[in-house]
């Protein structure tokens, strides 16, 4: 009788325990809690696509290549992050962000967009909460665009637009759920945005190198919606490895590759013909 009473006694303690958890509070994060030593300088590329179920194919393959780099900007230390993504029709954006060292703080952000429907590209300055917005849009998206500038000088936030290069730095080995406060040209203000560390996955390459990683989960910002981003966070390097997002029953993936994609030995201009011979 005495392992039963004891099982009987145990059970609601057990249960009582996972119902805390469960109701637990997700930890706020600061820019204290952030693993900005971590930063390095970088130079790495992802292969984005967009698919639906197994076997129905890709439907927009896109290089997304990323520059980190330590400088100083107007006498201030700073991370600059330079994004360029590419595609068959070309450049399909690009951005530089330039963060403060200390506290990884949005000093300055550039961007532009080439899409089928124009090109735009917006300017932000967030600790006066301004910015512009010139290019093919329409006046209701550009006004849109613009009501949430004057929000990005209230506190502090972490750039989403950033977020494959910042995400990594926050403080997984907590476990459970983290709460950060993010923005991003477009918004209306900074939004908090829930990561929950989910579990744990080795990732082998192809090279037999294995990336033991922490797997994050975030509903978009927008729980409930069934929209959501996974994240492999190498532990080690503090990379992510892969993203995989669900949102209107189709995927995008995004998976870093083992060497970036950058030309070295670009042709001189009168060398540019095109396509390989015999193609």
């Amino acid at each position: 009788m005495r392992p039963f009473r004891f099982a009987q006694l145990l059970f609601p303690v057990l249960m009582t325990a996972v119902s805390a958890a469960d109701a637990a509070e997700p930890a706020r994060v600061a820019a204290s809690d952030l693993h900005l030593d971590r930063l390095r300088p970088a130079n790495f590329t992802y292969l984005v696509y967009m698919h639906g179920a197994p076997d129905t194919g890709i439907k927009r393959t896109m290089l997304a290549s990323t520059r980190v780099e330590r400088e100083r900007v107007d006498g201030t230390d700073a991370w600059v992050i330079e994004q360029d993504w590419e595609d068959e029709t070309g450049q399909v954006h690009t951005a530089r962000t330039v963060h403060a060292a200390r506290d990884a703080a949005v000093l300055s952000q550039t961007s532009a967009w080439n899409r089928p429907t124009g090109r735009y590209s917006s300017t932000v300055a967030p600790a006066q909460g301004r910015g512009s917005i010139e290019g093919d849009l329409p006046d209701e998206a550009r006004r849109n665009m613009q009501a949430g500038f004057a929000a990005m000088k209230d506190g502090w936030w972490l750039n989403w637009h950033s977020d494959l290069v910042l995400l990594p730095l926050l403080p997984y080995e907590k476990g459970g759920t983290l709460r950060i406060r993010l923005f991003d040209v477009g918004m209306d203000a900074p939004m908090d945005v829930d990561y929950t560390v989910v579990g744990e996955r080795t990732l082998r390459g192809g090279d037999g190198t294995a990336y033991d990683c922490w797997l994050v989960e975030t509903e978009s910002g927008k729980p409930g919606h069934g929209n959501y981003q996974r994240f492999w966070i190498d532990k080690a390097r503090r990379v992510v490895v892969k993203e995989e997002d669900v949102f209107n029953g189709s995927y995008r993936s995004k998976v870093l590759l083992s060497v970036p994609a950058v030309v070295e030995f670009p042709l001189a201009p009168s060398q540019q013909t095109g396509a390989p011979a015999g193609q």
